[in-house]
């Protein structure tokens, strides 16, 4: 839904732990409808119907996460944590999903070959340079097999940051210092 809070904020106080798992579902799932319609188009690649559609891409994902992990790292819970833990692999499972999409990185590899030929601005060329190398250093070039593998390695990796994170963040929860005297 639409955010009504001034601000543009969320009306935080309407939240549940339970809204998030649906919603970031969701909005991944708008997320990749928009990557694999810029993918599937039949012209052929250019700044704004590739680069800059990507770029302007999964609003409502962006918009979700954001939330999310701004509670997780400063008004948590546990129901909240558990949340956490169900989705931090299936997130990191989607966005290898996005790197390792052989028609969207074709494009994107197509308008980065020819942006200094192709009358990009500066700031243009910089944007394409930037995703195709972010989808190169994300595995886009493995082969399937690899590709796989380093799935289930970010999805491990996902998993096990996030419980790193909760332990930290329960050893400090847990923390005192007691100042008894007022000389100390």
């Amino acid at each position: 839904q639409p955010w009504d809070a001034p601000f543009g904020l969320p009306s935080f106080e309407r939240l549940r732990p339970a809204h998030f798992a649906p919603a970031l579902e969701e909005a991944m799932r708008r997320h990749l409808a928009e990557l694999d319609a810029i993918a599937a188009q039949p012209a052929a690649p250019t700044f704004a119907n590739t680069v800059a559609a990507f770029d302007a891409s999964g609003r409502d994902l962006a918009r979700a996460a954001a939330v999310f992990g701004n509670l997780t790292k400063s008004e948590t819970s546990p129901e909240l944590q558990a949340v956490e833990r169900e989705m931090e692999p299936k997130l990191a499972a989607f966005y290898d999903q996005i790197t390792q999409n052989e028609a969207l990185f074709k494009r994107i590899e197509a308008v980065y070959g020819a942006r200094e030929k192709s009358g990009l601005t500066p700031e243009q060329q910089r944007l394409a340079w930037l995703y195709y190398t972010n989808f190169v250093l994300a595995g886009a070039r493995l082969d399937p097999v690899a590709k796989k593998e380093l799935s289930e390695i970010n999805q491990q990796l996902a998993t096990l940051y996030t419980k790193f994170s909760q332990n930290v963040l329960a050893d400090e929860n847990e923390g005192q210092l007691v100042i008894a005297d007022a000389a100390d």
